[in-house]
């Protein structure tokens, strides 16, 4: 429920604070007092579109601040939380939420629930499950069929069946889809059939690797620089063979010269010397025979060079063809392969892709029927509840009727069900059938709002309701009627009304005045609304039945309609 509704510089409201209590509270007031702004107000910070005209005169921004009170498993607690604005450790047996919307005179807006900023979006959707607000001319839930079918779900507790039904529902549509998708695929495959198989041919003869890319552009940057190696080769050896086949017999002569000197002659430094040179004389040797065994093995492989740029160029090319890298074509081919091979197996494809989605379809239509099954039956009893409720309203001559059809084109099918629902009825003896929208007069179709909520308020889980002037047209025992159902209606749903009428006000448990009034310090209108005690509500309600110019009659009139109204 709403508790306290704060509001600064928003319209012709400078400064106001208000606490809301449980069941009915009434608002009242002169015609053009401002009744209208609270409801503005309301809706503006529940997300309701709005410009800086809504900004009091010489003020740079509004500000809306509402608090509500809700269970624990309220709708909105649940979204909040999905939304991490909450967390279930945050949860008790209830709830506070607030809501605060900033308007700057720059236009830009500033959205915050419980401190935390939070987007436009979020707040209307939270807004939905916490206020319905039904204006003067727009008792939309009856204005719009569409919204008929929601109702009669509400009444018959079918929520979780409709989840159902939508849940199948979508499964069917993606198997469907699936379906549609293979189907299209195949087509064009087929029409591609040659030129994919030409592809594959390709690619199976090459038979790329991972990698393969790099290792032969290693190998052709080697093969390219084979001519610079062979010539380095060869001038080494022929320094090495510059004095003949043995280079390495100059050495040994010389450590040979060595040798010569007697055992007990050589100190270490010549015995060092004397193995260095054996050493390099052996080194020498293997290096010359290693370049004579290069030499003769011709490294400079000029059809080696030619296949490995082939090899490389074709991969690159056919790389850059199927818009991949290279070490993607093997990956590619496999997928090739197997479009190819679905090609031919295309029918049993398509067959197994068809039966998922006839035995999708088949499961939605057994929930979808389940659910229209027991649409049929609640609106019998919505109707006859509905019915009953309207003779107290001083409908007794009016009927009522929840008609349901069941769609029989699959094209119609939708994740509500097979179903559409409409409220049709009749406002007089011997008239005819209709929508309630169309034979209903304002003040007609305000109370057949007011008896189909009467009649759902225990399964509603909106937390507040907002009625203005749901008495427009009505007067005496039908505004008395009025009143007595909202009184019903606030037992289970927190209900706020605006009112000319003093019989539905003397309703009322809670009673506000909405005053306008000019302050010639600020030099502008400004309204004020404040709660009333007891004897100041009957001056109010007295007000209303005579005018300006309260009377005594109308005071008594106003004790009696006080008195003998039964508070919620």
């Amino acid at each position: 429920m709403l508790t306290n509704l704060i509001i600064k510089n928003f319209i012709l409201i400078e400064n106001l604070t208000l606490s809301f209590g449980h069941k009915l509270t009434v608002l009242t007031g002169e015609t053009g007092a401002g009744k209208s702004i609270l409801l503005d107000a309301v809706s503006f910070v529940l997300g309701a579109r709005s410009d800086t005209s809504i900004i009091s005169k010489d003020c740079e921004q509004t500000s809306v601040c509402a608090t509500f009170d809700l269970q624990k498993n309220h709708p909105a607690i649940t979204k909040l939380i999905d939304n991490d604005i909450l967390s279930k450790s945050d949860i008790q047996n209830q709830n506070e939420i607030i809501i605060r919307r900033v308007l700057n005179k720059d236009g830009k807006n500033k959205i915050f629930i419980n401190d935390i900023p939070v987007s436009l979006t979020l707040v209307k959707s939270i807004g939905e499950d916490l206020i319905e607000i039904h204006g003067q001319f727009d008792n939309q839930s009856l204005l719009n069929p569409a919204t008929h079918i929601n109702t009669l779900d509400t009444f018959g507790n079918l929520d979780g069946l409709k989840e159902q039904t939508k849940i199948a529902y979508n499964i069917w549509q993606d198997k469907k889809n699936e379906r549609i998708k293979t189907e299209e695929e195949f087509l064009k495959a087929k029409q591609d059939e040659e030129y994919l198989k030409h592809n594959l041919a390709e690619l199976e003869t090459l038979n790329p690797q991972v990698g393969e890319e790099e290792e032969l552009n290693q190998k052709r940057h080697l093969l390219q620089n084979s001519e610079k190696i062979i010539t380095a080769i060869k001038d080494c050896y022929d320094y090495l063979s510059k004095y003949g086949d043995s280079p390495e017999k100059f050495i040994n002569e010389a450590s040979y010269s060595l040798e010569r000197i007697p055992d007990d002659a050589k100190n270490d430094n010549i015995k060092e010397i004397i193995s260095e040179l054996e050493t390099t004389s052996q080194n020498l040797c293997d290096a010359y025979e290693r370049l004579s065994q290069i030499l003769s093995s011709d490294i400079s492989d000029t059809q080696s060079l030619e296949e490995t740029e082939e090899r490389l160029f074709t991969i690159r090319e056919l790389a850059r063809k199927h818009k991949i890298t290279p070490d993607e074509l093997p990956t590619f081919t496999k997928n090739l392969r197997e479009i190819v091979e679905n090609i031919n197996n295309s029918d049993n494809v398509l067959n197994e892709k068809k039966k998922a989605e006839d035995l999708a379809k088949s499961s939605y239509i057994e929930i979808a029927t389940k659910l229209s099954e027991e649409r049929k039956k609640t609106g019998s009893e919505l109707s006859k509840r509905v019915l009953a409720e309207l003779a107290p309203l001083k409908l007794e001559k009016a009927t009522f009727e929840t008609a349901i059809t069941t769609e029989t084109d699959e094209k119609k099918f939708g994740p509500n069900g097979i179903n559409t629902a409409y409220f049709m009825g009749t406002t007089n003896v011997g008239g005819k059938k209709d929508y309630i929208h169309k034979i209903a007069s304002g003040g007609e179709l305000a109370r057949f709002t007011l008896a189909i909520k009467v009649v759902i308020s225990n399964e509603q889980s909106i937390s507040s309701m907002i009625f203005d002037e749901v008495d427009t047209g009505i007067s005496g025992a039908t505004a008395s009627a009025v009143g007595e159902r909202l009184a019903t209606l606030s037992k289970h749903i927190q209900t706020m009304v605006i009112t000319h009428s003093p019989q539905v006000a003397s309703f009322g448990n809670h009673h506000f005045k909405v005053e306008k009034y000019y302050d010639d310090e600020k030099n502008k209108t400004i309204t004020s609304v404040n709660q009333l005690s007891e004897q100041e509500r009957i001056q109010e309600i007295a007000r209303i039945i005579s005018g300006d110019k309260i009377t005594t009659e109308a005071i008594e009139a106003a004790k009696s309609l006080f008195h003998q109204s039964i508070k919620a």
